[in-house]
């Protein structure tokens, strides 16, 4: 099975490269937008808000992320900059002012905070209203960032703010919904049967945000940028994204939300925002084309983060890529300036995962079986190497080409779970949620998955559960949420569900519905 399902359309040219808690200043009720002005400027003080650089760089990407969410007001509110359809905020909403446009990001943070540090700062405007998102922040940033040399961190930051925003997007839409069917599970068993689905959600929006967070801090820490690995991203993520949408439409529809309910239209305003921001299977085909053009810098072994034979601490690897995997780390340039990271070097994490996990999965079944998952997903990615096509013989257009590029894009995602996952503590570091996200990359590229399987959703559903139920987000960080917190909100979203289950289940059993 392909990546992309049904296959996607005619190939085009792109337009261009296109958790923890902090302390919260004290600030108002939402700050309303004013005048519109000719392009975000760089963040400057501004009274409550401290200026962008002035504290370790996680430390304040986490502050500034707080900020915004004070700023945007709670999102169960109608008032508020956030208080208007997604459709209408994309066509009409003025650019922000005042303390809000103070806190938005501009070019010039990117030096500060690193692009991977931006899109940490953004998320809060990002998982709440993808349109509103892209004209506040990625339209503008994409824009100013485009005159950059090519290459730069800033021309790598505007072509991965799209994806970075669809999975903020889609995160906030899955915890939603896995609280719902949390709480509805209590009243009524048969909605359980949803969880693993939505495990499976949770996992692939994991790997996809791990894929784009790699790709960021790759920009941040390698001089000629990662082009290849871009494009992987511009490619899976509205793809793998585009799934979990389906998904929790399904879920919502058989757990009695039908599409009048708020629930189904803000999913509804979602799903039609993809292609009005660029975020949709066409999105994915110009992301498909950078890559076969890229192809020919995957060929043979990798540039040297992995030298061939040696393992890592034994000087086979160099400080960069660990650095790559490091999510919410500061990345430290090393001594001599940023050098070249290929993203070849970024693949090679794949097969040097699988032999260091080897090491230490003897006493665990879950560790063993993503043991042995990462070494067939090694032995795909050796043979893809014999088929590369030379330069100048990359046509977007040719099938095999297109196949090529779909199976080294999973390989690619498959690579920054098993490095991100190598690098991480707590739920991150563990092995549930790479071997269900490894797992269904090995069904996508159509091979059988290696016995004696292990089936880690449960343990997935139960991370994600409980970070419903905490108020914590669903991302590679597990961001502490302002607004989106446990109970009465929740139980009052699990008795609303309840009750439209038990009438949509007494309709079916008049013979009414649909």
């Amino acid at each position: 099975m392909t990546l992309t399902r049904p296959g996607p359309p005619a190939p085009r040219e792109a337009a261009g490269s296109p958790g923890e808690a902090a302390p919260v200043p004290a600030a108002g009720p939402a700050a309303g937008p004013a005048a519109v002005p000719a392009a975000v400027p760089a963040a400057v003080p501004y009274a409550g808000v401290p200026a962008l650089g002035d504290g370790p760089l996680s430390a304040d990407a986490v502050l500034r992320a707080r900020c915004l969410e004070v700023l945007l007001g709670d999102p169960h509110r109608p008032t508020g900059p956030c208080g208007r359809t997604a459709s209408e905020a994309a066509r009409e909403v003025p650019a922000p002012s005042g303390a809000l446009g103070a806190v938005l990001p501009g070019p010039a943070d990117v030096r500060r905070l690193g692009a991977d540090g931006i899109v940490r700062v953004l998320r809060p405007l990002l998982r709440r209203d993808l349109a509103l998102g892209h004209a506040w922040a990625v339209r503008p940033l994409s824009g100013a960032l485009a005159g950059e040399t090519a290459g730069g961190p800033g021309t790598e930051l505007g072509a991965l703010l799209g994806p970075a925003a669809l999975i903020a997007a889609a995160g906030g839409a899955l915890h939603t919904t896995a609280r719902l069917v949390d709480c509805l599970a209590t009243r009524a068993p048969g909605v359980r049967r949803w969880q693993p689905v939505l495990a499976a959600d949770f996992a692939d929006l994991l790997a996809c945000e791990s894929l784009t967070a790699v790709a960021l801090r790759a920009a941040d820490l390698t001089a000629g940028g990662t082009p290849a690995l871009t494009a992987a991203a511009g490619y899976v993520v509205p793809q793998l994204v585009g799934q979990v949408l389906d998904d929790l439409e399904l879920v919502l529809n058989e757990t009695g939300f039908g599409p009048d309910t708020a629930e189904r239209r803000a999913l509804a305003e979602l799903a039609a925002d993809r292609a009005a921001t660029g975020a949709d299977p066409a999105a994915a085909a110009g992301g498909q084309a950078r890559l076969i053009r890229a192809l020919p810098s995957l060929a043979g072994p990798a540039g040297g983060a992995f030298r061939s034979g040696a393992e890592p601490g034994e000087g086979g690897e160099r400080a960069e890529p660990r650095e790559l995997f490091r999510l919410g780390r500061a990345a430290a340039a090393p001594a001599g300036g940023r050098r070249a990271v290929s993203t070849a070097d970024v693949a090679a994490a794949l097969p040097g995962a699988a032999a260091r996990l080897a090491e230490r999965a003897a006493d665990d079944p879950a560790l063993a079986a993503l043991t042995r998952v990462a070494r067939r997903l090694a032995t795909e990615q050796r043979t893809l190497r014999l088929p590369y096509p030379a330069a100048g013989h990359t046509n977007p257009a040719d099938p095999a080409a297109r196949a090529l590029a779909d199976r080294q894009a999973l390989l690619l995602l498959a690579a920054a779970v098993l490095g991100v996952g190598q690098e991480a503590g707590g739920f991150l570091g563990g092995p549930h949620w790479a071997l269900l996200a490894l797992a269904r990359v090995t069904r996508r590229l159509g091979a059988p998955l290696p016995e004696p399987a292990v089936d880690p959703a449960g343990e997935v559903w139960a991370e994600l559960a409980e970070r419903t139920r905490r108020g914590v987000d669903c991302d590679v960080y597990a961001s502490e949420l302002l607004w989106a917190g446990p109970g009465a909100q929740s139980e009052a979203a699990g008795a609303r569900a309840d009750t439209r289950a038990g009438t949509e289940a007494g309709r079916r059993r008049g013979g009414g519905g649909t």
